[in-house]
């Protein structure tokens, strides 16, 4: 009974001796870092659940906030849609003048949408219109489906171009962002500052078209508003000078998003917001970050 009380205690000494060197070991780490400096701070808190502002030429990070938890991305995703489609017309696979016939499962296509009837066929230049100025969710399914041969297919297209461009903590089931009962795309702020960084860098005439207010549809004759209230210029709250694109997206699941870009004199910024609560503050949240990257660049 003693061998065991001394065996017991000779071990009570020695963890105890093995905390106390462990607390001076961190002890003294921490005093040969030397104190923290708090920094001042150059950005305001974004009020949303993810920002990120980067330079559209290097890449640098120039602010970060909550940028690395996947959410839901909504219609932002449609940003990887046309990019597969725009490398796919630079690879001569498709042509703008290629006509997709709509299936029954496009045309079905809910939420924002322009006029497409099932079974009848719309040239590529007008869907890709539709999709990425005024977010046309069928106009999107129908892209992917043409590209890929359904929507599961087009999917697994935009899972494999997600890795190959280095977004780690994305995940796509549709072209559109919806969500359709299958689980809907997710990102993180970065994976979705990333991709606008691709897309302008790889594909830079995009800015022609998101640029315009409104665009009409020559094989519809429909005219389709740009879902980027920040080109309008009537609210003076939302006016940032050179910003010429480039995505929203809400549901309900993923609040209020917005990937924006503009430039000035040789500048470019590419701004993401998401998540956020309404749909004035996804832009002004943007005007804050933009005005400040300029300010500081």
């Amino acid at each position: 009974m003693r061998k065991t009380t001394w065996a017991v205690l000779m071990l009570i000494i020695f963890v105890g001796l093995t905390l106390l060197r462990d607390t001076e070991l961190a002890e003294a780490d921490w005093k040969f870092q030397g104190p923290i400096r708090l920094q001042e701070k150059t950005y305001e808190k974004v009020d949303a659940r993810a920002a990120l502002l980067i330079d559209s030429h290097t890449g640098e990070v120039m602010y970060a906030q909550n940028a690395d938890t996947p959410y839901p991305v909504a219609s932002m995703s449609k940003m990887l849609t046309e990019y597969i489609l725009l490398e796919a017309i630079k690879e001569e696979r498709v042509d703008w003048a290629d006509e997709i016939v709509i299936s029954e499962n496009a045309a079905a296509a809910g939420g924002a949408r322009v006029h497409l009837v099932a079974g009848e066929a719309y040239p590529i230049k007008d869907l890709y219109k539709a999709m990425a100025i005024g977010s046309a969710n069928n106009a999107a399914v129908a892209i992917g489906e043409y590209l890929a041969g359904s929507t599961s297919a087009f999917a697994e297209q935009m899972n494999l171009k997600a890795a190959e461009l280095n977004l780690r903590s994305s995940s796509f089931v549709n072209a559109s962002g919806l969500d359709n009962g299958d689980g809907q795309n997710e990102m993180t702020a970065r994976d979705v500052g990333m991709l606008a960084y691709h897309l302008l860098n790889d594909f830079p005439d995009i800015v022609k078209w998101t640029v315009e207010p409104s665009v009409e549809l020559a094989s519809t004759k429909e005219n389709v508003a740009n879902t980027n209230l920040m080109l309008d210029g009537g609210n003076a709250d939302w006016s940032v000078a050179g910003l010429d694109g480039l995505k929203t997206g809400y549901t309900s699941a993923a609040g209020y998003c917005f990937t924006a870009t503009a430039k000035r004199g040789d500048k470019r910024l590419i701004s993401v917001v998401m998540g956020a609560e309404e749909d004035a503050v996804r832009f002004t949240e943007t005007k804050k970050l933009m005005e400040r990257g300029f300010d500081i660049g």
